[in-house]
Protein backbone atom coordinates (compact mmCIF):
# COMPACT_ATOMS: atom_id res chain seq x y z
CA UNK A 1 0.00 0.00 0.00
CA UNK A 2 2.84 2.37 0.91
CA UNK A 3 4.55 1.55 -2.39
CA UNK A 4 1.44 2.56 -4.37
CA UNK A 5 1.15 5.92 -2.56
CA UNK A 6 4.82 6.74 -3.11
CA UNK A 7 4.53 5.74 -6.77
CA UNK A 8 1.54 8.07 -7.16
CA UNK A 9 3.49 11.03 -5.78
CA UNK A 10 6.41 10.27 -8.08
CA UNK A 11 4.17 10.09 -11.17
CA UNK A 12 2.40 13.33 -10.23
CA UNK A 13 5.72 15.08 -9.75
CA UNK A 14 7.02 13.93 -13.11
CA UNK A 15 3.80 15.08 -14.83
CA UNK A 16 4.03 18.49 -13.14
CA UNK A 17 7.66 18.89 -14.23
CA UNK A 18 6.86 17.90 -17.81
CA UNK A 19 3.90 20.32 -17.94
CA UNK A 20 6.06 23.20 -16.72
CA UNK A 21 8.80 22.36 -19.20
CA UNK A 22 6.27 22.30 -22.09
CA UNK A 23 4.81 25.63 -21.02
CA UNK A 24 8.30 27.20 -20.91
CA UNK A 25 9.16 25.75 -24.33
CA UNK A 26 5.92 26.80 -26.02
CA UNK A 27 5.86 30.25 -24.47
CA UNK A 28 2.21 29.87 -23.42
CA UNK A 29 1.07 31.89 -20.46
CA UNK A 30 -2.21 32.48 -18.73
CA UNK A 31 -3.53 35.90 -19.78
CA UNK A 32 -6.23 37.78 -17.91
CA UNK A 33 -8.35 39.76 -20.36
CA UNK A 34 -10.07 42.98 -19.31
CA UNK A 35 -13.81 42.81 -18.96
CA UNK A 36 -14.40 45.25 -21.83
CA UNK A 37 -12.11 45.99 -24.71
CA UNK A 38 -12.75 48.84 -27.15
CA UNK A 39 -11.71 47.82 -30.64
CA UNK A 40 -11.07 50.55 -33.18
CA UNK A 41 -12.09 49.28 -36.60
CA UNK A 42 -10.69 50.89 -39.74
CA UNK A 43 -13.18 53.00 -41.72
CA UNK A 44 -14.99 51.09 -44.46
CA UNK A 45 -13.52 51.48 -47.89
CA UNK A 46 -15.46 53.65 -50.31
CA UNK A 47 -16.68 52.02 -53.51
CA UNK A 48 -15.08 53.15 -56.72
CA UNK A 49 -17.00 54.22 -59.75
CA UNK A 50 -16.08 52.72 -63.07
CA UNK A 51 -17.92 53.13 -66.34
CA UNK A 52 -21.59 53.64 -65.57
CA UNK A 53 -21.36 52.77 -61.89
CA UNK A 54 -22.25 55.53 -59.47
CA UNK A 55 -19.95 56.31 -56.57
CA UNK A 56 -21.15 56.84 -53.04
CA UNK A 57 -22.66 60.27 -52.55
CA UNK A 58 -20.68 62.88 -50.67
CA UNK A 59 -23.81 64.77 -49.62
CA UNK A 60 -27.62 64.74 -49.59
CA UNK A 61 -30.24 63.97 -50.48
CA UNK A 62 -29.83 60.75 -48.55
CA UNK A 63 -32.57 58.16 -48.40
CA UNK A 64 -33.87 59.69 -45.17
CA UNK A 65 -34.50 62.97 -47.05
CA UNK A 66 -36.67 61.48 -49.75
CA UNK A 67 -40.33 62.36 -50.12
CA UNK A 68 -42.79 60.28 -48.14
CA UNK A 69 -46.54 59.96 -48.54
CA UNK A 70 -48.36 59.73 -45.19
CA UNK A 71 -51.86 58.23 -45.14
CA UNK A 72 -54.62 60.70 -46.00
CA UNK A 73 -57.66 61.32 -43.82
CA UNK A 74 -60.24 60.45 -46.46
CA UNK A 75 -62.75 57.60 -46.65
CA UNK A 76 -62.25 54.78 -49.11
CA UNK A 77 -63.46 55.41 -52.65
CA UNK A 78 -64.23 53.35 -55.74
CA UNK A 79 -61.95 54.37 -58.60
CA UNK A 80 -62.47 53.40 -62.22
CA UNK A 81 -59.57 51.92 -64.12
CA UNK A 82 -57.96 54.25 -66.67
CA UNK A 83 -56.82 51.23 -68.70
CA UNK A 84 -59.55 48.59 -68.54
CA UNK A 85 -63.09 49.89 -69.24
CA UNK A 86 -65.62 48.82 -66.62
CA UNK A 87 -62.94 47.79 -64.12
CA UNK A 88 -63.13 49.37 -60.66
CA UNK A 89 -60.91 49.28 -57.58
CA UNK A 90 -61.39 50.13 -53.94
CA UNK A 91 -58.84 52.73 -52.89
CA UNK A 92 -58.38 53.43 -49.17
CA UNK A 93 -56.11 56.47 -48.61
CA UNK A 94 -56.32 56.02 -44.85
CA UNK A 95 -54.48 52.69 -44.97
CA UNK A 96 -52.75 53.38 -48.28
CA UNK A 97 -54.25 50.28 -49.85
CA UNK A 98 -55.93 49.33 -53.11
CA UNK A 99 -57.69 46.25 -54.40
CA UNK A 100 -55.76 46.16 -57.70
CA UNK A 101 -53.39 43.29 -58.41
CA UNK A 102 -50.38 45.57 -58.68
CA UNK A 103 -50.85 46.75 -55.10
CA UNK A 104 -51.61 43.29 -53.76
CA UNK A 105 -48.47 41.82 -55.34
CA UNK A 106 -46.03 44.69 -54.71
CA UNK A 107 -47.26 47.77 -52.85
CA UNK A 108 -48.83 45.85 -49.97
CA UNK A 109 -45.39 44.65 -48.86
CA UNK A 110 -43.95 48.19 -48.57
CA UNK A 111 -44.18 50.27 -45.37
CA UNK A 112 -47.15 52.61 -45.03
CA UNK A 113 -46.09 56.11 -46.02
CA UNK A 114 -43.43 55.01 -48.48
CA UNK A 115 -43.40 55.79 -52.18
CA UNK A 116 -43.00 52.07 -52.92
CA UNK A 117 -46.57 51.54 -51.73
CA UNK A 118 -48.16 53.71 -54.42
CA UNK A 119 -49.96 51.92 -57.21
CA UNK A 120 -51.42 53.80 -60.19
CA UNK A 121 -54.71 54.42 -58.35
CA UNK A 122 -53.16 55.62 -55.10
CA UNK A 123 -50.90 57.92 -57.11
CA UNK A 124 -53.92 59.40 -58.85
CA UNK A 125 -55.68 59.95 -55.51
CA UNK A 126 -52.62 61.63 -53.97
CA UNK A 127 -52.26 63.88 -57.03
CA UNK A 128 -55.92 64.91 -56.80
CA UNK A 129 -56.44 65.15 -53.03
CA UNK A 130 -53.04 65.02 -51.37
CA UNK A 131 -52.30 68.76 -51.39
CA UNK A 132 -48.86 68.14 -52.89
CA UNK A 133 -46.76 70.54 -54.93
CA UNK A 134 -47.78 70.67 -58.62
CA UNK A 135 -44.40 69.32 -59.73
CA UNK A 136 -44.78 66.30 -57.43
CA UNK A 137 -48.22 65.69 -58.89
CA UNK A 138 -46.63 65.64 -62.34
CA UNK A 139 -44.20 62.95 -61.19
CA UNK A 140 -47.03 60.87 -59.74
CA UNK A 141 -49.11 61.12 -62.91
CA UNK A 142 -46.23 60.30 -65.27
CA UNK A 143 -47.31 56.68 -65.78
CA UNK A 144 -44.69 56.03 -68.45
CA UNK A 145 -41.64 57.00 -66.41
CA UNK A 146 -42.80 56.64 -62.80
CA UNK A 147 -40.97 53.96 -60.82
CA UNK A 148 -42.11 53.33 -57.27
CA UNK A 149 -38.65 52.15 -56.16
CA UNK A 150 -36.86 55.35 -57.25
CA UNK A 151 -35.82 57.82 -54.58
CA UNK A 152 -37.59 61.17 -54.97
CA UNK A 153 -36.58 64.64 -53.84
CA UNK A 154 -38.47 67.88 -54.43
CA UNK A 155 -37.57 71.48 -53.72
CA UNK A 156 -36.56 74.74 -55.38
CA UNK A 157 -33.36 75.43 -57.29
CA UNK A 158 -32.76 79.09 -58.11
CA UNK A 159 -36.35 79.77 -57.09
CA UNK A 160 -37.71 77.26 -59.62
CA UNK A 161 -39.57 74.09 -58.50
CA UNK A 162 -37.59 70.92 -59.22
CA UNK A 163 -38.19 67.21 -58.62
CA UNK A 164 -35.32 64.72 -58.88
CA UNK A 165 -35.70 60.94 -59.07
CA UNK A 166 -32.76 58.54 -58.88
CA UNK A 167 -32.06 54.86 -58.42
CA UNK A 168 -29.11 53.47 -56.48
CA UNK A 169 -26.44 52.28 -58.91
CA UNK A 170 -28.06 53.85 -61.98
CA UNK A 171 -26.03 56.60 -63.70
CA UNK A 172 -29.17 58.23 -65.09
CA UNK A 173 -31.04 60.78 -63.00
CA UNK A 174 -34.51 62.00 -63.97
CA UNK A 175 -35.41 65.63 -63.35
CA UNK A 176 -38.61 67.60 -63.61
CA UNK A 177 -38.38 71.37 -63.76
CA UNK A 178 -40.40 74.35 -64.86
CA UNK A 179 -39.51 75.27 -68.42
CA UNK A 180 -41.82 78.09 -69.49
CA UNK A 181 -41.84 81.83 -68.80
CA UNK A 182 -42.19 82.68 -65.11
CA UNK A 183 -45.09 85.05 -65.70
CA UNK A 184 -47.25 82.27 -67.14
CA UNK A 185 -48.98 79.28 -65.53
CA UNK A 186 -46.28 76.77 -64.63
CA UNK A 187 -45.48 74.04 -67.13
CA UNK A 188 -43.05 71.31 -66.15
CA UNK A 189 -40.93 69.11 -68.38
CA UNK A 190 -38.87 65.99 -67.78
CA UNK A 191 -35.10 65.82 -68.38
CA UNK A 192 -32.45 63.12 -68.00
CA UNK A 193 -28.89 63.64 -66.78
CA UNK A 194 -26.02 61.12 -66.95
CA UNK A 195 -23.81 61.25 -63.85
CA UNK A 196 -20.82 59.53 -65.44
CA UNK A 197 -20.70 61.66 -68.58
CA UNK A 198 -21.94 64.76 -66.74
CA UNK A 199 -24.22 65.83 -69.55
CA UNK A 200 -27.89 66.00 -70.50
CA UNK A 201 -29.64 63.45 -72.68
CA UNK A 202 -30.08 64.71 -76.26
CA UNK A 203 -28.74 68.10 -75.20
CA UNK A 204 -32.07 68.97 -73.51
CA UNK A 205 -31.70 70.77 -70.20
CA UNK A 206 -33.83 72.90 -67.86
CA UNK A 207 -34.26 76.44 -69.06
CA UNK A 208 -33.58 78.36 -65.85
CA UNK A 209 -31.33 76.34 -63.56
CA UNK A 210 -29.41 73.71 -65.57
CA UNK A 211 -25.93 74.85 -64.46
CA UNK A 212 -26.86 74.96 -60.78
CA UNK A 213 -28.59 71.57 -60.96
CA UNK A 214 -25.52 70.07 -62.63
CA UNK A 215 -23.28 71.41 -59.87
CA UNK A 216 -25.72 70.21 -57.22
CA UNK A 217 -25.80 66.68 -58.66
CA UNK A 218 -22.01 66.64 -58.63
CA UNK A 219 -22.05 67.41 -54.90
CA UNK A 220 -24.75 64.84 -54.18
CA UNK A 221 -23.41 61.91 -56.12
CA UNK A 222 -19.71 62.71 -56.38
CA UNK A 223 -17.73 63.68 -59.44
CA UNK A 224 -15.93 61.18 -61.59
Amino acid sequence: MLVLVVSGFVIAGIASWLGGAWADKSGLQDVTLPRSVEIQLPPPSQPRRGGDEVAARSGGPFVRDRLTFPPLDFPAVIMHSSITPGKCYRVDPGSMSCSCNYFLLRGAHAPVGSKERLCRHLRRFYAQRGGLAPIVNMVLLDDVHFCESDQLWSGEVEGVPVAIAWREGDPWVTLYSRNNALGQPAQFERFNYHLGRQDWADGRMPRFNAAVIKSMLGEWFGKK
